[in-house]
């Protein structure tokens, strides 16, 4: 019942989710976003350490800071000084307790968690039996002359370590007294005449013995006269522990192909939570998780393979096995196509045997199950599978982007580590709401990074797809672990400790409002580019614009299992289940093609669909391939034609397939302009996301350069209202000036002003509402029409919610605002601009205990790292700066636009200004509005600025360990902390401090 419960919500929830139905309108998301869209985090319990104390306090600041949720993740962390407890067993009796507690808190809380189903990763555990341990197929084979009756074979070598791109490590295999594996299976003994080229020309000459007479290494059969290679295959666990296991949880990685491993391992985890916690479905735990596979390169065998391999390809693989050893089988193509059939049973097993169980094993208890099932992937790790679709077979997808220098890269040069785009692409074409990122993991970055350093990165992702935020990590830090306490080595340490937690509410929220608008609806895409069928695949997690594509469209990777199910529309776009519509479907550059994806390619073609590619010329796999092959070519002469040539266009049935064409030349053909574009005199770099409900459109916009940007933004849409969504600051503004081409052509477009502060974002969202007649669609400045990228600049026209004008620039004249419907209103404007610099000597207040008198006086404005105490130039923390100033009272008018600009700020900071609290700014250029806070005579300002704990840890890394203020468990064994190399960050309120007052014209409606 729970299982067709849970199911019943999350197809009701999609349902809505695409129908537009019953939901929320964009103001009310974007003002209050829903708990789906806040940020939530890994909940690290270093080497499953707790504190209930510390689990109140930071579950409830969590949700105070409007966080959506947190996953326990039990996970051993560096500890080179011995500093941490070996703590607690995974689900051990202590452990549970703490689990059980977090969960009482957080359901008072109403507060969602997540539980990592292992120590560390990849899945696994002490429970894991022998036969449930991932294994690897080992061989063993000698030169032999018979005839002779065999009695005694060998047995493989079993390796103590494997190797990664990033180094090599230890593998435990587990060995009985008698010299054998604690598991083994015989998988073939086969005798092989002496080949030459490693080739076996003729299997009829090969033989195959029953394996299953085997014991230990004896064997009783007749080799007849000749000379053999004697070829024994065996699969046997080699011991591969967790990654990043704690002291006091052992156990092995189990066996991801199995059905049998995955089910002991989901049912025992799930087993223990219920013990404590009841029914799950009733508790503040919400989903399980599964951690990226992180494997190695190696020939991957399960012991329900061969019967796996049998059902799915009609065929016996024993004869094929010493393919495995590196001898060509029949010739190097037979070889191929075995391998071929061999990849996809093991791609298939890991997506049904896993993640879909897995799935199903969760919901039925009524959990949902996350995963990070689309890698990273090869060569970083070699994931047998297509990512795409073991995306599909859980409910929540989950990639990750990481805050460092590229290492790794596929074969397009893009960022292995940045795992974001398929995982969109996968939640596209699937039809799930919830797009999740394990969000600015790092080395050697710890406690660096800033919120705008942060942001930068986040918007990338947004642009890419992402609209739901995890932190990687939020580490659970007991007292004892000081501050800013124990901390996983790789990530970005988001926590109550970290100097800026009591200020970061902003920064939770923007990425809160910012998901909340790009879970609304569907992505807007032109192409769909289909990747194949070859395993491993892998889509690129970077946004990838073919340059045969070109700026300004956008797309989504797509598999067999969905293109399979797709359709045509009455227009000729190709439509998927989930709702997705294309322009364009664009074939792989591959020779290789199944009969029933081109069948589909077919039917697709006939019914409307544009498909661009060339002609494929053999089928996968081996079983009956030469019949296969010849239907291929059939059908494919039918489609392309006998001679297809390097470039065409031909047109079947009601669609048209094309040949050697640039896909933007195809959309131009078809009158399908490019969604986003913009026009600048300067340098500028614009990125962007689209998505669309029934009621809205909605782009999201981010500068990616550290300039200035004045543009022209041109949008494909017309006959819609635009209006500005600021997720900095949650402000709702109509677009007062815009202009809209005819929307009786084809080319419906609208334009719209635009100036961008560097790495700033926003939101441009057009309703479909009767459009307004009082927006400005050009203004003239004595005569002259001002240019919508360059003049207009300085220009500041807003609208009310009276649907009254705004006006305000920095050059005087006369000015003529132009209107939609054709009314021109004129007028003389000064711009009556005063700048006051608050440039007295300031009171600053610190914390009282870091080495140096807490009460200063700075006489101007200075970087804390430069100051000549050196206890307080390595200060880390929250600083309170007062100061008082007089203002003109002239200035203080009705029409005036009134703000502080605190210029340099290192890093976040919170102003109050006569006994009222204006605002915390985490981002530059920490400029807020000081409208009716301001009087007569004195004022007093009070500003709180909190830089990040980098300056206080490097000033302190060459300090004994006793005698410093903070405390980690980061560094190296030599005692050498990681940041001791790094450079100071600015820190403190660095100014100019200002006040600008702005003459603002308003004209009624």
């Amino acid at each position: 019942m729970k299982y067709l419960r849970l199911l019943f919500g999350l197809s009701l929830t999609f349902l809505l989710f695409q129908s537009g139905l019953a939901q929320p309108t964009v103001e009310e998301v974007f003002t209050d976003p829903p708990n789906d869209a806040k940020p939530r985090g890994y909940w690290l319990w270093g080497h499953g350490n707790f504190d209930y104390t510390r689990i109140k306090e930071e579950l409830q600041e969590f949700k105070d800071k409007g966080l959506g949720g947190v996953d326990i993740f039990d996970m051993g962390i560096a500890d080179p000084y011995e500093v941490i407890p070996a703590g607690n067993p995974f689900l051990g009796e202590r452990m549970l307790d703490g689990i059980e507690f977090a969960a009482r808190e957080a359901k008072k809380l109403d507060f969602p968690l997540g539980f990592s189903v292992s120590n560390g990763w990849n899945a696994g555990g002490g429970w894991t039996e022998p036969d449930e341990m991932i294994m690897r197929l080992l061989f063993w084979q000698d030169t032999i002359r018979g005839p002779q009756q065999l009695t005694e074979v060998g047995f493989p070598e079993i390796p103590t370590v494997f190797k990664k791109p990033y180094g090599e490590f230890p593998l435990f295999p587990q060995i009985n007294a008698d010299g054998f594996p604690e598991y083994y299976q015989n998988v073939s003994l086969v005798a092989i005449p002496v080949f030459q080229n490693s080739l076996v020309a003729d299997t009829t000459h090969m033989l195959v013995f029953d394996s299953s007479e085997l014991r230990g290494n004896k064997i009783d059969v007749e080799l007849p006269a000749g000379d053999w290679v004697l070829m024994r295959a065996v699969v046997t666990p080699l011991g591969q522990k967790m990654w990043m296991r704690s002291d006091n949880s052992t156990g092995f990685i189990m066996d991801h192909y199995s059905k049998k491993a995955t089910k002991h391992h989901f049912e025992h985890v799930i087993g223990r939570l219920e013990e404590r916690l009841g029914d799950l479905e009733s508790s503040a735990l919400e989903r399980l998780y599964l951690c990226s596979f992180e494997a190695e390169d190696y020939i991957i065998w399960s012991p329900e393979l061969a019967s796996a391999f049998q059902q799915q390809h009609n065929y016996d693989l024993a004869p094929f096995v010493p393919v495995f050893s590196g001898v060509d089988v029949i010739d190097a193509e037979t070889s191929q196509r075995f391998l071929q059939d061999y990849r996809a049973t093991v791609s298939e097993m890991f997506v049904n045997n896993h993640y879909r169980q897995a799935r199903q094993i969760s919901n039925e208890h009524g959990l949902l199950l996350a995963s990070e099932s689309g890698g990273p992937g090869p060569p970083l790790h070699y994931v047998p599978t297509e990512d795409l679709k073991a995306l599909g077979a859980v409910d929540v997808m989950r990639g990750e982007f990481w805050n460092k220098e590229s290492e790794y890269f596929d074969e397009h040069g893009n960022d292995l580590l940045q795992v974001v785009r398929n995982i969109a692409s996968a939640a596209h074409i699937y039809g799930h709401k919830v797009v999740e990122m394990e969000s600015f993991t790092s080395h050697r970055k710890h406690w660096q990074e800033t919120p705008l350093e942060l942001k930068k990165l986040a918007d990338r992702a947004f642009c890419e797809g992402m609209n739901r935020v995890v932190y990687h990590t939020m580490p659970h830090s007991p007292k004892e672990a000081g501050t800013p306490g124990w901390s996983y080595q790789a990530g970005t340490h988001i926590s109550p400790k970290m100097t800026w937690w009591d200020y970061s509410e902003p920064f939770h929220s923007y990425l809160a409002r910012t998901s909340a608008l790009l879970q609304r609806g569907q992505f807007v895409a032109d192409v769909a580019y289909y990747y194949g069928e070859r395993i491993p695949n892998f889509a690129s997690g970077s946004k990838y614009i073919r340059k045969t594509l070109g700026l300004g469209y956008d797309y989504d990777d797509l598999n067999k299992e969905v293109l399979l199910q797709s359709s045509a529309t009455a227009a000729g776009k190709l439509q998927l289940p989930s709702g997705m519509t294309y322009q364009l479907l664009v074939l792989p550059e591959d020779s290789v093609m199944s009969i029933e994806v081109l069948q589909k390619i077919e039917e697709l073609v006939k019914s409307g669909v544009s498909v661009l590619g060339a002609k494929p010329t053999t089928v996968p796999g081996l079983h009956n391939f030469q019949q296969r092959e010849s239907q291929l070519h059939q059908l494919t002469n039918q489609l392309w034609g006998k001679k297809s040539k390097r470039k065409q266009e031909k047109t079947y049935g009601a669609g048209t397939l094309y040949t050697g064409y640039a896909e933007r030349d195809i959309l131009a053909e078809k009158g399908v302009a490019p969604d986003f574009q913009y026009q600048a005199d300067a340098a500028a770099k614009l990125d962007y996301i689209h998505r669309k409900t029934d009621q809205e459109d909605t782009y999201f916009i981010r500068n990616t350069d550290s300039l200035n940007v004045s543009v022209i933004a041109d949008f494909r849409i017309a006959n819609q209202t635009p209006y500005f969504f600021n997720p900095v600051n949650g402000e709702i503004t109509p677009v007062a000036m815009y202009s809209t081409q005819d929307g009786r052509t084809q080319n419906e477009r609208t334009q719209v002003p635009l100036s961008l502060q560097p790495w700033e974002s926003t939101f441009i969202v057009f309703k479909r509402e009767t459009e307004s007649l009082n927006h400005i669609v050009a203004v003239e400045q004595d005569g002259d029409p001002l240019d919508f990228s360059n003049d207009l600049a300085s220009v500041q026209i807003e609208l009310d919610e009276n649907q009254n004008l705004t006006f305000s620039t920095d050059e005087p004249g006369q000015y003529t605002l132009v209107l939609q419907n054709g009314n021109r209103k004129q007028f003389d404007y000064n711009p009556q601009t005063a700048v006051q610099e608050i440039g007295k000597s300031w009171e600053v207040y610190f914390p009282h205990g870091w080495g140096f008198k807490p009460i200063q006086t700075f006489d101007s404005l200075i970087d804390w790292a430069t100051h000549p105490d050196p206890e307080l130039s390595i200060f880390s923390g929250t600083a309170t700066y007062h100061t008082s100033f007089v203002i003109d009272s002239s200035l203080l008018t009705d029409d005036a636009d009134v703000s502080l600009s605190l210029g340099r700020v290192g890093e976040v900071a919170r102003v109050y200004l006569n006994g009222q609290e204006v605002g915390t700014s985490v981002f530059p250029t920490h400029t807020l509005s000081l409208k009716n806070l301001l009087r007569e005579g004195e004022n007093f300002l009070s500003v709180d600025v909190t830089n990040t704990w980098l300056n206080q840890l490097i000033g302190e890394s060459n300090k004994p360990l006793a005698e410093q203020r903070t405390q980690s468990n980061l560094g190296n064994s030599d005692g050498k902390r990681e940041w001791s190399d790094y450079t100071p960050q600015p820190s403190g309120l660095l100014g100019p401090v200002t006040i600008r007052v702005r003459k603002i014209h308003q004209l009624s409606k």
